[in-house]
């Protein structure tokens, strides 16, 4: 030492060869839990969901009743089946939010190609031949009535649309991941094939036993009945215009007529028709059979639902009525007879939820009184006439088709107009936007943590190998491991994980483009650490953001077993997180060599092995969560996304993130002026180590490495 200065000449131009390691990949960001998902989400999207009538959305005992089909159930129908796991902004993004942008509300072609999707092909062309005929011949136009339309409308596309009524037990849900077998779809097809005597059904509506008992109750649901079978099968009234017309008082009473004197003193005008008066003129409104049998549908608990579904075998007389005649006694034969060969066979092929729906509707004309999707959403009811009476023509038929060949099963904008849509449309861009930069920020390559390294020969790099743990963990392939420091300028040079020893905690890097000159390699020295040493190191801790290593000093202390067998040297020195991995020096007669790598700072441990096991598992579950905002979940439950129930358990939550981030703590911001370091002659059995396992390239300077160690060891 000259003149009080520790290092000299040579030891600052040995700083050159201290580098910082820094490891780059994804920062881990926000973890979401289910409830925040959702609700992110739902800012997202601001338009219309699958269509449902309006006295669906709500429970009769309680009308304020969460609608059933409202984005949060959808949200919960289409976000991936993970359990209780929390999602990261990627997953959201990609996953959830760009697919429910893609998802259709009907799909156009199967899954798998072959003859449908060829026949859907030719169904669309058929269509757009009619339209050119109909544009040169207008007097020549076909009408067609409104089961036929809307049925050619159907088989242009491979599903089920989503606002359609389930007419399998049990799956009330869109999108779900049952498959069922070919007994499955026959047995729901016999089901309601047996609904155009609707006897059998109407008797299965909610009532108490004197419902069943009294003959007039069995006379009046009798009557609605034949009635019923009348208007779907086309006789008695013949068409639709003629079939009976009823006030809404007249409807009512059909209604109550179908229950004893106690029940019907019970359903008040708002179980049937009350909310619908809200909206309308009841005066004027005017009501028919389907309107009677909806209302007695609402009558059945819903898991009771599907087994009440009203529609039509075949369509009225009229245009292309005999060709879907045809095709459904087609579907029906072809069912049938791949029924009796499943049986006989024992053949179990399976069907989507999508595919065995539309299977059982292939064999009806396709007015089901429970769907709530309209064909014809673009056709305006002229004179009050519903669109079921009207009829249709070629035109009506492609505009239908192009309709559904854009429209999503969410919609990310309101489809009206005015100054509250456009409201909803500037939130929607706000919230879309931020999750656009979360994503943006997540995926970005960039530095999420850093430790130091020493050069020690033209193309290796010593360091811990807890520095690189996050890239030895990452199966993504998106960590890289880069050193830099100002002798190097403004190059970042890539490295690879050569070798390491998780027992000695070393790591051994290899970087192609290192070059030496100005920067002199560091030389290893088996030289002992012996209490009251005079030490320094080189290193990069936390908080410097220099290129040039900080110097440090100190004196050895002592030294520990660790519980891997080898000696850890103990250093009064102030080392910190981010100088793992740097060099720890002395002057070994008259040269600065290393004689120690530092490893850990000293904290005191206040857990016990169980206890840190259970920190840890918690750890890896809530690797990137914050804190959370009380007022966020407040907002949510606020919206319909969270139960105001569940906040005591996010309460719990936020302690233990707290204790978490504490505990973390206890590590980097340590008050002990402690630290362990690795002795050198530790360092040089790795390195020999590292040269019978390691087969990259430039193994033979490795070799002249670890040679010209055991020549000074001689």
């Amino acid at each position: 030492m000259n003149g009080g200065d520790v290092l000299g000449e040579e030891g600052r131009k040995a700083l050159n060869a201290c580098v910082k390691v820094k490891i780059f990949g994804r920062r881990q960001t926000r973890l979401y839990d289910y409830s925040a998902t959702r609700l992110r989400l739902s800012k997202c999207f601001r338009g219309n969901f699958p269509d449902r009538e309006p006295w669906e959305y709500f429970s009769f005992s309680d009308p304020e009743e969460t609608p059933l089909l409202t984005k949060v159930k959808v949200f919960e129908l289409l976000l991936p089946s993970s359990g209780d796991r929390d999602r990261g902004i990627i997953d959201i993004y990609d996953n959830c939010l760009l697919r429910f942008d893609d998802i259709p509300y009907v799909e156009k072609y199967p899954a798998v190609e072959g003859k449908l999707k060829n026949l859907i092909d030719k169904r669309r062309a058929d269509v757009e031949t009619e339209v050119k005929e109909a544009t040169a011949n207008p007097d020549q136009r076909h009408r067609y009535s409104w089961l036929v339309a809307q049925r050619r409308v159907r088989d242009c596309f491979a599903g089920t649309f989503a606002g359609d009524a389930s007419l399998l037990p049990e799956n009330r849900y869109m999108y779900k991941s049952e498959t069922y077998s070919v007994s499955d779809i026959y047995e729901a097809f016999i089901k309601h094939d047996s609904v155009i005597s609707f006897v059998n059904n109407i008797e299965k509506l909610q009532g108490c036993e004197r419902c069943k008992m009294s003959e007039e109750v069995k006379k009046e649901r009798a009557n609605v009945d034949k009635e019923y079978a009348e208007a779907v099968s086309g006789s008695g009234t013949g068409i639709y215009q003629q079939r009976c017309k009823y006030s809404q008082k007249e409807a009512e009473e059909r209604v109550r007529a179908c229950y004893c004197p106690d029940c019907r003193n019970c359903a008040s005008n708002e179980w049937i028709f009350g909310r619908e008066l809200e909206v309308m003129n009841h005066d004027q409104k005017v009501y028919d059979i389907f309107d009677i049998c909806r209302k007695l549908c609402r009558g059945v608990p819903w898991r009771a639902f599907s087994n009440f579904v009203l529609l039509e075998k075949y369509p009225i007389d009229g245009p292309g009525s005999a060709e879907l005649k045809a095709l459904i006694d087609v579907h029906r034969n072809d069912l049938e007879k791949e029924y009796q060969q499943d049986k006989a066979n024992n053949v179990k092929r399976r069907y989507t939820r999508s595919e065995a729906e539309r299977r059982v509707r292939d064999c009806f004309a396709g007015s089901f009184v429970c769907d709530y999707t309209d064909t014809f959403a673009s056709k305006s009811v002229e004179n009050g006439e519903k669109k079921i009476d009207q009829t249709y023509n070629i035109f009506d038929i492609q505009n239908a088709i192009r309709y559904f060949d854009s429209k999503k099963l969410v919609h990310k904008y309101p489809e009206e107009e005015g100054p509250e849509a456009d409201e909803k449309r500037k939130l929607v861009d706000e919230e879309r936007a931020a999750l656009k930069k979360e994503y943006d920020e997540a995926t970005a390559i960039v530095e999420i943590e850093h430790g130091s390294g020493f050069i020690l020969q033209d193309h290796f790099v010593i360091t811990n190998k807890h520095v690189i743990e996050s890239a030895l963990n990452d199966n993504s392939n998106n960590t890289r491991i880069q050193i830099s420091n100002a002798a190097l300028g403004e190059h970042e040079l890539p490295c690879k994980i050569a070798h390491y020893d998780a027992g000695k905690d070393l790591a051994l890097l290899y970087c192609r483009d290192l070059k030496m000159n100005p920067i002199h390699p560091l030389q290893l020295s088996n030289q002992p650490l012996l209490p009251g040493m005079q030490v320094f190191s080189f290193g990069f801790p936390i908080s410097h953001t220099g290129d040039t290593a900080l110097f440090v000093n100190g004196y050895v202390s002592g030294s520990k077993k660790t519980p891997q067998g080898h000696t850890m040297a103990v250093l009064n020195c102030p080392l910190n997180s981010g100088n793992s991995g740097g060099p720890v020096l002395c002057w070994v007669e008259g040269q600065l060599k290393v004689v120690g790598v530092a490893t850990q700072k000293h904290f005191k441990d206040i857990l016990t092995l169980s206890e840190r096991m259970t920190v840890a598992a918690i750890q890896e579950k809530m690797q990137a969560s914050v804190i959370p905002d009380v007022s966020e979940y407040l907002k949510a439950a606020h919206e319909g996304c969270l139960h105001l129930g569940d906040l005591p358990r996010l309460g719990k939550t936020s302690i233990y993130l707290l204790t978490l981030k504490l505990y973390d703590a206890l590590e980097t911001h340590s008050q002990f002026n402690l630290s362990n370091a690795l002795p050198a002659d530790q360092v040089i059995d790795f390195l020999k180590t590292s040269l019978r396992e390691y087969q990259g390239d430039y193994k033979d300077e490795l070799a002249k490495v670890v040679e010209t160690i055991s020549t000074s060891e001689a």
